[in-house]
């Protein structure tokens, strides 16, 4: 356990560099998404440390670790949507971005409330019912998050702009939209990993003191390859917003002077 929390701390300190460079250079339309990557890489990085430490709250923070992934996500599929897709209207991509950050954050603190109630030391035996249908509550709200991504990823890559969009913004898009498909696909795995641990409190699925085997193939691996993912694609499509601005004013000149003659 000592080894794989340094590992983690390690690996996820140093991802944080090049996340903060990314984040920078996608400028506003990336904001959400790389911030909340970074969010992301913080509680490992807080949870890896207590977990060396012997702290039972890194257990807390490994289970609501899951929730600025999701978010990451969401926040990478909106800025590849930019790029790739026709735009919606304001109004309604920013009322369905926050029904999403509510339902994900709703059930991250749920989750929050009835893992900490259950480990603590005063825990009564009448509560104990209560924390367990917190904890499935929150692990279902996180899990339908995960779905929602999901479908949204996939229906974003079968309708691509129909409207004219430069090339470099086509393909920086496609690329921002694979590395969430990938990561939907592992960030998935790590959501069934938590949800049947929880559920069922099978001691060798606990992601603190369970089998070393399944806490690294089921929760260290899968969120790597999410944030590796990210990362990767976030790093070659850098420049993706400067060109995208670069196009659109080049664009509007063409018109201008379309326009005058």
């Amino acid at each position: 356990m000592t080894a794989t929390s340094t590992a983690e701390l390690a690996i996820y300190a140093a991802l944080s560099i090049p996340n903060i460079y990314i984040l920078f250079k996608h400028g506003r339309a990336g904001l959400l998404g790389w911030a909340y990557l970074l969010i992301f890489c913080t509680p490992r990085i807080v949870g890896g440390a207590l977990d060396l430490s012997g702290s039972t709250t890194a257990g807390i923070i490994s289970s609501i670790g899951l929730s600025p992934l999701l978010l990451a996500a969401s926040g990478i599929l909106k800025e590849a949507r930019i790029y790739y897709c026709d735009p919606l209207d304001k109004k309604v991509e920013w009322t369905v971005v926050l029904l999403f950050h509510g339902i994900a954050t709703t059930g991250v603190a749920i989750l929050a409330i009835g893992v900490s109630n259950l480990d603590s030391s005063n825990v009564k035996p009448a509560d104990v019912s209560t924390d367990d249908s917190l904890v499935k509550a929150g692990i279902a709200l996180l899990t339908l998050s995960w779905a929602i991504v999901a479908i949204v990823s996939v229906w974003a890559l079968a309708h691509p702009a129909k409207s004219q969009k430069p090339k470099s913004s086509i393909v920086a898009g496609t690329r921002l939209l694979w590395s969430v498909l990938v990561s939907d696909v592992f960030s998935g795995i790590r959501v069934i990993y938590t949800l049947v641990s929880l559920v069922t409190q099978d001691e060798t699925l606990n992601p603190i003191t369970g089998s070393l085997t399944i806490r690294v193939l089921l929760s260290l691996i899968p969120e790597l390859v999410c944030v590796l993912a990210f990362l990767t694609a976030g790093f070659v499509t850098r420049n993706a917003a400067r060109d995208s601005s670069k196009a659109n004013k080049a664009a509007g000149r063409r018109d201008h002077t379309s326009a005058e003659m």
